[in-house]
């Protein structure tokens, strides 16, 4: 049950306070409905913002409506096969988290960029449910083929007429996302499989998907890689078992380099990519298409052109709209997916609001007291916990570490070096880039806080993950040696499963800090403290 704890004159002041809904960051606890992080009812954010989002969470919907009035039959067999798409019904909900607090042009950036995942992620499931064999044989099921999904699909653009999906992205990384309890069931499928539970939760969530044979089975192949982590590389067998049929449909190894900067490596990372050029191929029984793919390419370099000039403005000021949640997601997902027409669009309309910031500087965050670097891999779980530290501590996540990948421009002027480019985007994925990649690349996170002027560290602290827990001691060593400049802020978590660190044992450890260490007062006392079990 959830009654009204304060009243709308000292939530908003005044009539034309309430109208704008402008308050000042308060009482954003006291409207969850007990138990939950769910309002009572929708957050009003004043007349015009309110109903933009109200606009936005109407095209979530109708989105989510076009994919079943495609063919009802197959999506409703889909259903009834696959329990990881009954997660997207909370596609409309996990919106709302995202942009909690949100006002002006910071909502209409989030709004923008959110807007092309799901389209492209309505797009993309779709693509799956056509060519699965098990909804029944199609046109479409020889000439899509199966991608890991930490493998960027690039390359499937040299073949017009073919299609690329990153598996485990939609059926497995995605869930907790949207209902953070649905990866804990992946999670026991795959632990009582006899797959170690103390190890990261991300790949038993993909085995455990595996282990209940649901994923699609589409096209007669599977491009597979050693990214991002030696975890990942545990869940091998068990997803080439589902996505090769057993045996029965070719796989290809798709690896990288731990080191991708090394210039011994770099010949390496190339060979590769013309290896699986010519894998596919054999496989398709056509040429690659040199032309079709620079144009991707290119298309792909637009994006990142305006994602660097993007950062420079968060480097430089607080003019950036894009609030921190949806910011790193948003990133992660164009890192796998490439240029294409849904990120190109939002690609465009960011780069008008961003310049609409900086030309009549206005500071989205008003309520930022800190700025942050986010370093090692964050939570899925709690995702949103980076607009809590705002909301709650004023504390700004400016930039986080998975934001940081696959974003060097690739020169397609030369092929030789358009492929070395390619070779270098490719090791660039989220963990590998900064964590596992040597210690060089792990201590890159002082130069990423001093570019973005930062005076706090969040250190994510996935208490499954062996790379970072192997590099614990060195990392407690550098600390001390930067205690001076900036406010180091342990984060723990476990990914994918809720259980072992629940949301509010997170909050514990920064509430800790924050009072204790800096003896700061809350932005948001109703923050604090508060019970989200039973929510999303």
């Amino acid at each position: 049950m959830w009654k009204r704890k304060v009243s709308l004159k000292e939530q908003y002041g005044t009539l034309e306070h309430f109208l704008k809904g402008d308050e000042p960051c308060h009482y954003i606890g006291q409207r969850y409905i007990e138990g939950t992080n769910f309002y009572a009812r929708r957050e009003w954010r004043g007349v015009k913002d309110t109903a933009f989002a109200f606009y936005k969470w109407l095209s979530t919907w109708v989105k989510m409506g076009g994919l079943v009035m495609r063919d009802p039959i197959r999506v409703a067999k889909a259903f009834w096969k696959y329990r990881w798409l009954s997660a997207y019904l909370a596609a409309p909900m996990m919106v709302d988290k995202w942009i909690e607090g949100d006002r002006g042009e910071a909502l209409r950036a989030d709004l923008y960029a959110l807007d092309c995942m799901i389209s492209h992620s309505v797009y993309t499931i779709w693509k799956e449910l056509r060519a699965d064999r098990r909804l029944g044989e199609s046109k479409w099921t020889d000439v899509t083929v199966a991608f890991d999904y930490t493998l960027p699909n690039h390359i499937i653009y040299g073949f017009p007429g073919h299609y690329a999906v990153n598996m485990q992205q939609h059926a497995a990384f995605m869930l907790p996302l949207m209902i953070k309890q649905l990866g804990c069931y992946y999670v026991d499928q795959a632990v009582a499989c006899g797959i170690p539970g103390d190890m990261c939760t991300l790949p038993l969530v993909e085995v455990g998907v595996a282990v209940d044979g649901e994923y699609p089975d589409i096209g007669n192949c599977w491009l597979t890689t050693n990214n991002p982590c030696d975890a990942n590389m545990m869940d091998n067998n068990a997803m080439w078992r589902a996505l090769s049929g057993d045996g029965k449909k070719a796989v290809h190894p798709f690896t990288s380099p731990l080191m991708y900067d090394d210039p011994t490596t770099k010949e390496l990372g190339v060979h590769e990519i013309y290896s699986a050029i010519e894998f596919l191929e054999e496989q398709f029984g056509m040429p690659f298409d040199w032309n079709a793919f620079i144009k991707h390419i290119e298309d792909t370099n637009e994006f990142n052109e305006g994602s660097l000039n993007r950062w420079d403005i968060y480097a430089k000021s607080d003019n950036g709209p894009l609030n921190p949640c949806v910011q790193g997601l948003f990133r992660i997902y164009f890192y796998q997916q490439g240029g294409n027409k849904y990120f190109n669009k939002a690609n465009k309309k960011l780069n008008k609001v961003f310049e609409k910031c900086v030309r009549n500087n206005i500071h989205p965050f008003p309520h930022t007291r800190h700025r942050a670097l986010a370093w090692s891999c964050g939570s899925t779980y709690y995702a949103h916990g980076v607009l809590w530290l705002y909301n709650c501590w004023g504390i700004m996540t400016v930039i986080n570490m998975d934001s940081l990948t696959g974003h060097n421009i690739v020169d397609t002027t030369d092929r030789d070096t358009m492929m070395s480019d390619l070779a270098d985007w490719h090791a660039r994925t989220p963990m590998r880039t900064h964590t596992v990649g040597g210690n060089r690349h792990l201590m890159q996170m002082w130069e990423t806080a001093e570019k973005f002027n930062c005076d706090t560290i969040i250190m994510y602290d996935d208490i499954g993950c062996k790379g970072m827990a192997g590099a614990q001691g060195l990392l407690e060593e550098e600390f001390h040696k930067h205690r001076d400049k900036f406010k180091i802020i342990w984060m723990p978590h476990s990914l994918m499963d809720c259980r072992i660190v629940p949301t509010n044992e997170a909050r514990k450890t920064v509430n800790q800090y924050m009072q204790s260490v800096l003896n700061e007062e809350p932005v948001d006392p109703s923050l604090v403290d508060f019970d989200d079990e039973m929510g999303w």
